[in-house]
């Protein structure tokens, strides 16, 4: 992967505060998980009595959830941009090809995705019991994350106007871990439409058997709409 763009990409998101501030989103939730939520914690218990600190590793892994659909968001502006301006086309006529140009827009996300999702878990301790492997194949299932919205994008808007309407709906995908947080058995399920529910569940599951098993549907769950969008973006680009 040429890490040469990144220059030429921060120069284009310079222009954009709004990517600007999204590309921060990961050291704005590790500073709410490391000062503001134990504040919180603990004024909760002082005032109320109440026991928050059996919620802050979820509060933690809810959070973290975020940081690829940032990374993905953010990147598939830049797509766009560079789709309406012509630069795919004018990629896809050069020894990078088409091909070479997915690589770097689909693998420098991922590897940002990754090596925050790192940070954050291990930085405010959120891995619970899970080994180094569980924790690294975590890390790259749920940085894959971004390239489904990424790809989304991609596929389905015309223009940075029309995914940034469709990137709000992208919030639905967080509801599937939270309704598995928040109901009971067996209503809990209702939340099984996200990627993101499954990739949770492995995450508060250390049993080796339970594990694989949720890391699979989020991996299979991952390669289809992967399959499905980037059959869809190519389409489009062509």
């Amino acid at each position: 992967m040429n890490w040469r763009v990144l220059p030429y990409d921060y120069k284009l998101l310079r222009g954009d505060p709004m990517l600007i501030l999204s590309m921060v989103v990961p050291f704005i939730l590790w500073a709410l998980m490391q000062f503001i939520i134990p504040w919180i914690i603990e004024l909760v218990m002082e005032e109320w009595g109440i026991d928050l600190q059996p919620y802050y590793r979820l509060a933690g892994i809810f959070f973290m959830m975020l940081i690829p659909m940032m990374m993905g968001m953010v990147y598939g502006f830049v797509l766009l941009d560079e789709r309406d301006g012509g630069i795919i086309t004018a990629i896809s006529v050069t020894p990078t090809g088409k091909s070479g140009y997915l690589q770097i827009r689909l693998g420098i996300p991922m590897a940002l995705s990754f090596v925050f999702i790192l940070l954050f878990l291990y930085l405010l301790d959120l891995t619970g019991s899970l080994g180094l492997l569980q924790v690294l194949v975590l890390a790259v299932i749920i940085s894959t994350q971004c390239l489904i919205l990424l790809l989304f994008l991609g596929a389905f808007a015309d223009n940075k106007v029309m995914g940034m309407a469709i990137s709000k709906g992208f919030g639905i995908l967080l509801v599937g871990p939270l309704l598995d947080y928040i109901l009971p058995v067996p209503f809990n399920w209702c939340g099984a439409y996200s990627p993101m529910f499954w990739a949770s569940r492995a995450l508060l599951t250390a049993t080796g058997p339970a594990f694989w098993l949720y890391a699979g549907i989020t991996i299979l769950f991952h390669a289809l709409l992967f399959y499905f969008l980037f059959r869809k973006f190519r389409d489009r680009s062509d």
